[in-house]
C-alpha cells in the first residue's frame, strides 16, 4: 500500500494553504481592505499636487501676459505721438462729414491733377457708421480700396494689385510690402487704405488687451504675441512712412439707398457696404490737405454707373460679378463727378 507523503511544515500553514485552495476554487478570495486613513491621504496629497500645478501654471500664464503687455505699452510709445493723433484727425473729418453735407464746396487750392498722383489716405465708410467713433473704427477696417479709387487716383507705380506673391497676411511678404485685400503682397498703396492704419491700431484697442486677458492657455497668449510682432515689424513701420508723406486725406460716406438695403438671400456673403455701394444712393465726398487741415471738396453727388461692355454680351456672369460690376460702375460714376470739379475763379 502506497504511503501519502506527509504535509510540510507547521499544521497550522497546512490549514491555511488549504482554506485559500478552497476560496479560489469557489471563488471567494477576500482582500484586505484598504484602512480610510490611507485614502484620506491619498486625496490630500492629490489635491496638495493639483494646486501647486494650477498655481505654477497661472503663474507663468500670468508672466506671459505681463511680458506681451510691455511689449505693447513699447509699440504705443511708437504708435502713440504719431498714428493715434491722425487717425483721431480722419475721424473727426468722417464725423463732421457725416453730419452736415452742406452745399457744394471747392476751397482755395483744388488742384485734380496734383492731387490725383500726391500720396494721401483713404477712408470709405456708411453713414450710420460714421456717427460715433467706436462704430467708425470698427467700420473702417472693412474700408477696400474700390471702383472710386481705380477712377480718381492715378496709379503712378503701374502695378496690377490683384497680381503679386500669394498671402495670408503681411508676415508672409518681404519687407517694405503688404498683404493687400486681394491676398497677394504688393508695395503699399496709393493712396494709403486707412483700414491698414486701423489694422496697426487693433492692438492697442481695449477689445484686444481684454481678449489677451481672457486668454487661458500659453498658445493662446503666443498667438497674440505672434500678432502684436507682426504688426509691429510689418504694418507699424509702413504705416509710419505712409502717413509722414501724406498730403490729402479723400473721405467718402454713403447714405442709404432710397429703398434701403435689400434682404440678404441664404448664402450671400456680399456685406452692407458691398451692398449699398451696388445701388444707386448719395454719397458725400470730402477732401483734406492734411498738413493744415483746409477742406478742399465738399460734394454730395448722387452714384449711379452703367458699364458697357467692349466686348460680347455678358449674360453668362455669375450674380456675384453682376453685383461687382455695379460697384464698380456707380462708384466710378462718383469719382468722375469729383475730377469735374473746377477750381475756384480766382485760382491760377
Amino acid at each position: 500500500m502506497r504511503r501519502t507523503d506527509p504535509e510540510r511544515g507547521l499544521p497550522s500553514l497546512a490549514v491555511s494553504r488549504h482554506e485559500r485552495r478552497r476560496a479560489l476554487v469557489a471563488g471567494k478570495v477576500r482582500v484586505r481592505a484598504m484602512p480610510p486613513q490611507f485614502w484620506i491621504w491619498a486625496v490630500v496629497v492629490l489635491g496638495a499636487v493639483l494646486s501647486v500645478y494650477a498655481w505654477v501654471a497661472a503663474r507663468n500664464l500670468g508672466q506671459m501676459r505681463a511680458h506681451v503687455m510691455a511689449k505693447q505699452r513699447a509699440v504705443a510709445k511708437v504708435l502713440g505721438p504719431t498714428l493715434v493723433p491722425f487717425s483721431e484727425k480722419i475721424e473727426g473729418w468722417a464725423r463732421e462729414l457725416a453730419a452736415h453735407s452742406g452745399p457744394t464746396v471747392v476751397g482755395p487750392g483744388w488742384n485734380y491733377d496734383s492731387m490725383a498722383q500726391a500720396p494721401g489716405v483713404y477712408l470709405r465708410i456708411r453713414l450710420e457708421n460714421a456717427r460715433d467713433a467706436k462704430s467708425l473704427r470698427k467700420a473702417a477696417v472693412r474700408s477696400l480700396l474700390d471702383g472710386f479709387t481705380a477712377c480718381f487716383f492715378r496709379n503712378t507705380r503701374g502695378y496690377d494689385p490683384s497680381q503679386g506673391q500669394p498671402c495670408i497676411s503681411s508676415a508672409d511678404c518681404k519687407p517694405h510690402y503688404l498683404c493687400n485685400e486681394y491676398q497677394v503682397c504688393v508695395e503699399p498703396p496709393r493712396p494709403y487704405n486707412m483700414r491698414l492704419l486701423y489694422r496697426a491700431l487693433r492692438v492697442l484697442s481695449t477689445e484686444w488687451t481684454d481678449e489677451l486677458h481672457l486668454a487661458d492657455s500659453d498658445l493662446a497668449v503666443t498667438a497674440y504675441e505672434r500678432d502684436l510682432d507682426s504688426v509691429t515689424h510689418r504694418d507699424v513701420p509702413i504705416a509710419l512712412d505712409i502717413l509722414a508723406q501724406a498730403r490729402f486725406a479723400t473721405i467718402v460716406v454713403d447714405e442709404p439707398p432710397p429703398n434701403g438695403l435689400p434682404p440678404k438671400e441664404p448664402g450671400d456673403l456680399e456685406t452692407p457696404e458691398e451692398q449699398g455701394q451696388r445701388l444707386p444712393h448719395f454719397a458725400r465726398i470730402g477732401i483734406w490737405r492734411v498738413s493744415d487741415g483746409a477742406q478742399l471738396v465738399n460734394l454730395r453727388a448722387w452714384a449711379e454707373g452703367r458699364l458697357i461692355a467692349a466686348g460680347p454680351a455678358s449674360a453668362g456672369l455669375s450674380e456675384q460679378s453682376v453685383a461687382a460690376q455695379a460697384r464698380q460702375a456707380n462708384s466710378c460714376a462718383l469719382a468722375l463727378q469729383v475730377r469735374g470739379l473746377q477750381a475756384p475763379a480766382n485760382e491760377p
